[in-house]
């Protein structure tokens, strides 16, 4: 459901620039990421323009807060945490009623679990294709590696590649955790995403770590950092080989009816606890208006 009545007039205009900007804030923060994982550290200077480039953007998130407040708006809270995290701007709610959000395609729809099955549903096809994308990846690395290390930019061209991938699947899984109710068991039933998002983290923390450490010399700097890099992007490449399979089974129909079968079954509980609740605080109600009755009869006599 469209309802253009649920948002404000900044809301409108700010929806589709920001979301941009998100997904750019991402895309810098994934290329930065795995440019300073390099081991010989060819990149470092790009890894500086796109750090410069993502503190400008940030400041788009403090200047669209203050805009907000200035209007007036009670959703502030939402922005606090964007300011800390920006990607969560890609979930973010109207500054009216807090209930629906801006998806590009499908406009402004009520955040629903039902839009995130939607979304994911439509997304599919799209992220497998991005999976698969680890396979000439991995034949690239596999058949030219001394190129790979003698050209800068053949080496280049391959960790913007990289980082396009777990682009892709950080943008869809924070879009996704903002919207779901359950955000746990979205969590435990995605982990194949957040592994795949988390495991170039972790690597570019850890030869970070040890990239300040004086204890070391520097041939054992390097081999440290080489087999952690080495040891975290073959889990990773794995990972986006699972995940290809598990997003083709998810498409399977069965699959997909067992699925709904099961969320049909939750919500018929969820229904049943209600109408129970609903039973007693009626009783409650005739037990009271009873209560009522009896007092203004005995007042009468």
């Amino acid at each position: 459901m469209n309802d253009s009545n649920a948002q404000t007039s900044l809301d409108h205009k700010l929806a589709m620039p920001m979301f941009v900007v998100t997904l750019l804030w991402l895309g810098l923060a994934g290329i930065a990421m795995h440019l300073l994982s390099d081991i010989d550290g060819r990149y470092i200077h790009v890894s500086i323009y796109c750090g410069v480039a993502i503190l400008v953007l940030w400041l788009a998130y403090f200047a669209e807060a203050i805009t907000h407040w200035r209007n007036g708006s009670a959703q502030m809270r939402q922005h606090l945490k964007i300011c800390l995290f920006p990607p969560l701007r890609l979930g973010c709610r109207d500054h009216r009623t807090g209930t629906t959000v801006w998806i590009p395609g499908l406009g402004w729809r009520v955040a629903t679990d039902d839009l995130a099955n939607e979304i994911d549903f439509k997304l599919s096809y799209a992220m497998i294709a991005m999976a698969l994308l680890v396979l000439p990846l991995l034949g690239v690395e596999y058949i030219y590696t001394d190129q790979i290390k003698a050209n800068r930019t053949f080496g280049l061209i391959v960790q913007i590649a990289q980082a396009f991938i777990w682009f892709a699947f950080a943008g869809e899984f924070l879009l996704m955790i903002t919207l779901v109710s359950k955000k746990i068991r979205f969590i435990k039933e995605h982990w194949l995403d957040l592994a795949i998002i988390c495991l170039p983290m972790i690597a570019f923390m850890r030869i970070f770590r040890l990239g300040g450490s004086l204890r070391l010399t520097r041939l054992s700097k390097t081999a440290k950092v080489f087999r952690l890099r080495g040891t975290a992007m073959r889990a990773w490449r794995a990972i986006l080989i699972l995940q290809i399979v598990d997003r083709i089974i998810h498409r399977d129909p069965h699959k997909r009816l067992r699925v709904l079968k099961n969320q049909i079954a939750e919500k018929k509980l969820e229904l049943e606890s209600l109408q129970e609740q609903a039973a007693l605080v009626k009783n409650r109600i005739a037990e009271l208006e009873e209560s009522e009755s009896a007092v203004k009869t005995i007042s009468d006599s």
